[in-house]
């Protein structure tokens, strides 16, 4: 009833337009990407920034509780 050839999958297949891997393994390079050192500088900076901001936001909400115990 149903019959017994059911469709197979497709195969995909990438056509490269810039890229050739055959000549990239021939030549034996290896595209790698490298974090230097001025990315862990600025997230040094960041952190102690947000460090700076969120220690002010506490002493600032410290005053703000203490005057309304005040009034």
């Amino acid at each position: 009833m149903f019959g017994s050839r059911l469709p197979k999958n497709r195969r995909f297949n990438i056509e490269y337009y810039y890229y050739d891997p055959a000549k990239e393994e021939r030549e034996g390079r290896k595209i790698t990407f490298k974090r230097g050192n001025a990315y862990r500088k600025a997230a040094k900076t960041r952190s102690l920034v947000w460090l700076v901001v969120l220690l002010a936001g506490v002493l600032y909400l410290l005053y703000h509780f203490s005057r309304i115990g005040l009034d």
